[in-house]
């Protein structure tokens, strides 16, 4: 026992670029999206994902998470696991590997060997074989218990299918309650599709300021990952501060309140009255000035959901607030 601990305490004193080196394996595959088929990396030793309609790209998305996930595992001081080690991923990859070749009975069969070894991918695969009828009679009920076992040990991708069903009446009741705890679950493992999923539901009805926010930074998330649907509901994602400007020294001297009390006072003369007259409005939902200024507004009424809102009012709006402070700022709307 005292030379495990010695290992132990050795590899916890390795930092973040030490775990980025090794060579974790990772495997890239079709996967589910919300406007067709993506690329799904998986860090097969963590229960990491990036997605992405471009194959490099989810695989460098997948990277980022998993340094997240180092990052804050060595910060709490829990061990992290040699390549090869967290996930029995050679079984996991004969699965896939059958899977992918539509042998859909040997696939069952690997993946209800995994579930023997509390494999929550495994108990997921098998949920989504039988919500899509692949090698087995399509079954909604065995499938929702499949993702409900998954979603015990907080696999993303169950809990979004789950929200899903709930959303959607797959099997079950329509419940938005439960299908927000299950966008919530899958959230917290950044899955982009409930990311995007979420968003919709909390911007629904803009009254309610922290549903607001908290869709509105899902919604910036998935943007931010590159899913579609979500960038053309949220403009800005694609644009970048011009730093090369000249920098508005006396606006940047003044602390955050003034700051605000100066952004809010120009959205008040000379852009909300424009938003007002065509039954819409527009609030400030967050001001970030550090280490760059971020504003991020909101739409409300006629304005909520207009795909024009994200285009020309979005300019009008970056040029105002661009006058009043300089070039150099980061600027959301939804």
């Amino acid at each position: 026992m005292a030379s495990v601990n010695v290992d132990v305490a050795t590899r916890m004193k390795k930092g973040l670029d030490y775990y980025l080196s090794l060579d974790y394996p990772i495997e890239c595959y079709m996967g589910e999206h919300e406007v067709g088929d993506a690329y799904l990396a998986q860090f097969l030793d963590f229960d990491i994902k990036g997605s992405s309609e471009d194959y490099y790209e989810a695989i460098e998305i997948a990277k980022e998470y998993l340094a997240i996930h180092i990052k804050k595992k060595l910060e709490l001081g829990h061990e992290l696991p040699n390549p090869g080690e967290g996930i029995r991923f050679m079984k996991h990859r004969e699965a896939l590997q059958a899977y992918k070749s539509k042998d859909y009975e040997r696939a069952i069969s690997l993946w209800q060997e995994e579930v023997k070894h509390k494999n929550d991918q495994a108990m997921t695969n098998l949920g989504l074989m039988y919500l899509k009828g692949e090698g087995v009679a399509k079954d909604f009920s065995t499938a929702r218990e499949w993702f409900e076992k998954a979603s015990e040990y907080g696999n993303d991708s169950a809990n979004y299918n789950l929200a899903l069903m709930y959303q959607t009446k797959l099997g079950v009741e329509e419940d938005e309650d439960a299908a927000v705890d299950y966008f919530r679950r899958a959230v917290m493992k950044n899955h982009q599709g409930a990311n995007f999923r979420l968003g919709l539901v909390l911007l629904k009805d803009r009254t309610d300021n922290e549903r607001v926010k908290e869709g509105f930074e899902c919604m910036l998330n998935a943007a931010k990952t590159g899913h579609p649907m979500a960038i053309a509901q949220m403009g800005g994602v694609d644009k970048e501060p011009n730093t090369a400007c000249e920098k508005n020294k006396l606006f940047r001297a003044y602390d955050k309140v003034k700051q605000l009390e100066i952004i809010d006072d120009a959205i008040e003369r000379y852009i909300r009255p424009i938003l007002i007259k065509d039954g819409g409005n527009i609030i400030v939902l967050d001001y970030i000035n550090e280490p760059e200024i971020e504003i991020r507004l909101a739409y409300q009424g006629n304005c909520a959901g207009c795909s024009m809102a994200s285009t020309s009012t979005y300019t009008i709006i970056k040029d105002t607030l661009s006058q009043v402070i300089d070039e150099d700022i980061r600027l959301y709307i939804i």
